[in-house]
């Protein structure tokens, strides 16, 4: 607990270990945001622009591609494609933006708009004109998990999203699908929510340690051992 300003604040115990410099590196603050059917725009019509309209699809997103030519996979994709350089109008309504153009004018434009406009924008390869950045990946079933280094080396992000995956179980997705069932059946149950949560950290420490979800006979003995 800090003192500040006479109030006192809560900070993690991670924060307060750590070192002013890497205090100052660790200036993005990770957060899930909702896309589903939300615009977002892409500038660029390359391999990169490419990449980025997919991982924005793949979460629900509606997007606007703007480029002067595009590749022949856009035209496949669920998108709208504009063939025009990018302007400033084009971020009207949107929820965030991505400049894959590779032209620093354009990203410099794009980043004074969206700071003006307080809309979130990754421009790629500069990280200094971001206000968020893409995170490698993982997801298996109801698990999202991402990794980012700030822009520092997202080969070192997509190297630790990639030892995280070798460590779940491979039948992850299923042990994730009956915790949420025995979350829901575990709220009936009586006890306190301390006793249900110990209930329910066992069944998964056990499906993990089966590697798969457990089975009716296994659910029943650990049921029995609640109290």
């Amino acid at each position: 607990m800090n003192q500040t300003g006479g109030k006192q604040t809560l900070l993690p115990a991670f924060f307060s270990r750590m070192t002013g410099g890497e205090r100052e590196r660790m200036a993005y603050f990770p957060i899930f945001i909702e896309l589903q059917d939300r615009p977002c725009l892409v500038a660029g019509g390359g391999k990169v622009a490419l990449r980025k309209a997919c991982a924005l699809l793949s979460f629900g997103a509606r997007v606007t591609v703007v480029a002067r030519a595009f590749l022949p996979e856009f035209e496949r994709l669920p998108a709208v494609l504009i063939r025009r350089g990018v302007l400033s109008s084009d971020l009207r309504g949107m929820a965030l933006a991505v400049d894959a153009t590779g032209d620093s004018a354009a990203g410099e434009m794009l980043s004074g708009e969206c700071a003006r406009c307080k809309i979130p924008l990754n421009v790629v390869d500069r990280p200094d004109l971001c206000s968020f950045f893409f995170s490698a990946v993982l997801r298996r079933g109801p698990l999202t998990a991402a990794v980012s280094t700030g822009g520092t080396s997202p080969t070192a992000a997509a190297w630790t999203r990639d030892r995280l995956d070798e460590a779940l179980p491979a039948r992850f997705e299923e042990i994730l699908e009956q915790m949420g069932r025995l979350r829901a059946q575990a709220r009936g149950e009586s006890g306190g929510p301390a006793r249900r949560a110990a209930l329910l950290q066992r069944c998964f420490a056990a499906a993990v340690e089966k590697g798969g979800p457990l089975s009716k006979e296994e659910l029943r003995q650990l049921w029995e051992e609640k109290e």
